[in-house]
C-alpha cells in the first residue's frame, strides 16, 4: 500500500522523481569509479577530476523531461571524457538519456538527433577500442544496450500516443452520441409543437363555429342553442385534455420535470422563503386573507419578496433587521420589505433587471410596486395588487 502511494507521488511530481533518479545515478557512477577494478595500465586510478566527471554524467538527468536532447548531448560529452581518460564508469546515464529522447521527442528534432547520436556513439566505441579501455565484447554490449534503451522509449511513446488517440476517439464518439440524442429530442419537440398547434387550431375553430351557432339560435331556438353550448363545452374539455396530454409529453422529456411539476409558490409559502433566506427576517401579517387569493397575485407578490431578499443579500451589507409585512384588505393585498442596510448608497446597483421584473409581474396582475431608500436609512420595497380575478382565472374556477 505504501509502495503504491509512493509511486503515485512520484508520478505527480516528475521533477522530484528526476532529481531522485539523478542522485541514484550519481551514486552508481561514483561507486563504479571508486569500487571497480583499477589494476593494469588501461584503467586510471579514481581522483577528484574523475569524480567530477562522473557527477557531470548524472546531474543533467534532472532536466531530462524538459530538454531531453540537450541532456543527451551533455551526458554523452561527460561520458566521452571519462572514457577518453580511462576512468571506470557505469554508462547508466547515457542509457537513461537515450531512453528519454526516444520517449519524449518526435518528428524532425528526433530524426536530427539520431543522425548525430549514431555517429557519435560509433566514435565513442571506436575511441574506447583504440585506447584499449573497452573490449570488443563490451563494445557490442554497449551498442545493444543503447539500442535497447531507444527501442524501449520509442515503444512507450507509441503506447502513450495510441492511448491518447483511443481516448480522443472515445470522447468524439460520446460527443457525437450526445449530439444525436439532442437532435432527436429537438425533432421530437418539433413534432409535439406541430401537434399542439393542430390541436389548438382545430379546437378553437370548432368552438368559434359552435359559439356562433348558439348566438344565432339563442333567441329563436333555445333548445338548439343549449345543444350548441353543450357541444362547445365538450369541445373545450376535449381540447384541454389533449393539451394536457401533449404538455405532459413535453414535461416528461425535460430534465427539470420535477421542478416544473412542483406547486407554484404563493403568499402561503412565503414563510419557507424567509426561513431559507439566511437573513434576520421578521414576518408580520395584518388582516386576514379575504377568501382565495388569485394565483397570479400570489405568485407575483411571492416573486417580489424573493427578489427583495435577494437584493438585500447582495447589496445591503450587514443588516440587523429585515421586516416583511403582508397586509390584507377586502379588495387588495400588499407586501412591504424593509431593511436597515446601506440604503441610498446602493440605489444604482439594484435599479436593474430585478426592479424591471418586479414591475412587469405586478403590472400583469393589475398591481404596482415602489422601490427606494427609506428616510431613516435602509431600503424598502412595497407592492400591492387588487384581488379581482382575471377572466382566465375565473374560467378555471
Amino acid at each position: 500500500m505504501h509502495r503504491l502511494r509512493h509511486l503515485r507521488w512520484l508520478r505527480s511530481h516528475p521533477r522530484a522523481a528526476d532529481a531522485i533518479l539523478a542522485g541514484l545515478v550519481t551514486g552508481a557512477s561514483i561507486g563504479a569509479m571508486w569500487g571497480g577494478s583499477h589494476h593494469g595500465d588501461n584503467v586510471r586510478q579514481p581522483n577528484v577530476w574523475g569524480t567530477l566527471l562522473a557527477i557531470a554524467t548524472a546531474v543533467p538527468l534532472i532536466w531530462r523531461r524538459r530538454s531531453p536532447i540537450a541532456v543527451l548531448a551533455a551526458v554523452f560529452a561527460a561520458e566521452f571524457l571519462l572514457e577518453g581518460f580511462n576512468y571506470n564508469e557505469s554508462g547508466m546515464a547515457s542509457l537513461i538519456a537515450t531512453y528519454t529522447v526516444a520517449a519524449h521527442t518526435s518528428g524532425p528534432r528526433r530524426d536530427l538527433t539520431l543522425r548525430i547520436a549514431v555517429p557519435a556513439l560509433g566514435a565513442f566505441v571506436a575511441a574506447g577500442l583504440a585506447v584499449g579501455s573497452i573490449s570488443y565484447g563490451e563494445a557490442i554490449t554497449s551498442v545493444l544496450f543503447t539500442a535497447g534503451a531507444f527501442v524501449l522509449g520509442d515503444n512507450l511513446q507509441r503506447r502513450r500516443r495510441a492511448a491518447a488517440e483511443a481516448t480522443e476517439r472515445a470522447e468524439h464518439t460520446e460527443r457525437a452520441r450526445e449530439l444525436v440524442a439532442q437532435q432527436r429530442m429537438l425533432d421530437e419537440r418539433s413534432r409535439i409543437a406541430r401537434e399542439l398547434h393542430d390541436v389548438v387550431a382545430h379546437s378553437v375553430s370548432l368552438m368559434i363555429i359552435q359559439a356562433g351557432a348558439a348566438r344565432r339560435s339563442i333567441a329563436t331556438s333555445p333548445a338548439q342553442a343549449e345543444t350548441a353550448l353543450k357541444d362547445l363545452e365538450a369541445t373545450g374539455r376535449d381540447a384541454m385534455a389533449e393539451l394536457r396530454r401533449v404538455l405532459g409529453v413535453l414535461r416528461a422529456s425535460d430534465p427539470d420535470d420535477e421542478l416544473q411539476l412542483a406547486p407554484q409558490p404563493s403568499l402561503a409559502t412565503v414563510r419557507t422563503l424567509i426561513d431559507d433566506a439566511g437573513l434576520p427576517v421578521e414576518l408580520t401579517e395584518i388582516g386576514t386573507p379575504p377568501g382565495e387569493i388569485p394565483s397570479s397575485v400570489g405568485l407575483s407578490l411571492y416573486r417580489v419578496v424573493q427578489e427583495a431578499l435577494t437584493n438585500i443579500r447582495k447589496h445591503a451589507g450587514a443588516v440587523r433587521r429585515v421586516g416583511v409585512q403582508i397586509t390584507y384588505s377586502p379588495d387588495s393585498v400588499a407586501v412591504q420589505i424593509v431593511d436597515d442596510g446601506r440604503g441610498a448608497t446602493v440605489a444604482t446597483n439594484v435599479a436593474g433587471h430585478g426592479l424591471v421584473g418586479m414591475r412587469e409581474r405586478m403590472a400583469l396582475c393589475g398591481g404596482s410596486v415602489t422601490v427606494g431608500p427609506r428616510p431613516g436609512g435602509g431600503w424598502q420595497v412595497r407592492a400591492a395588487a387588487p384581488l379581482h380575478r382575471t377572466p382566465l382565472e375565473s374560467a378555471r374556477a
